[in-house]
């Protein structure tokens, strides 16, 4: 006999009532859509689907990086 494990996530409720649209549009429940994900993850070893930064995120922390690479001198006073 199987046994189950409960599995709660806090997901922005907006972001859900999306993906529940699209879920009952392809004859899924989300608690069916979730065991899919996770039989594919069983399935292939880990993610099943390439995750990347958008290009927001990449313009961002390059801009960070350019930042920290700019020379500065420390402030000793209040003065300086």
């Amino acid at each position: 006999m199987k046994s189950y494990k409960k599995i709660q996530a806090n997901v922005d409720s907006s972001l859900a009532l999306q993906a529940e649209g699209i879920f009952q549009d392809i004859g899924l429940n989300t608690t069916t859509a979730i065991n899919v994900f996770l039989k594919k993850v069983v399935a292939t070893g880990g993610i099943p689907f390439e995750l990347k930064e958008t290009p927001e995120q990449k313009a961002s922390r390059e801009l960070i990086q350019s930042i920290s690479k700019i020379p500065h001198k420390e402030a000793k006073t209040k003065k300086e």
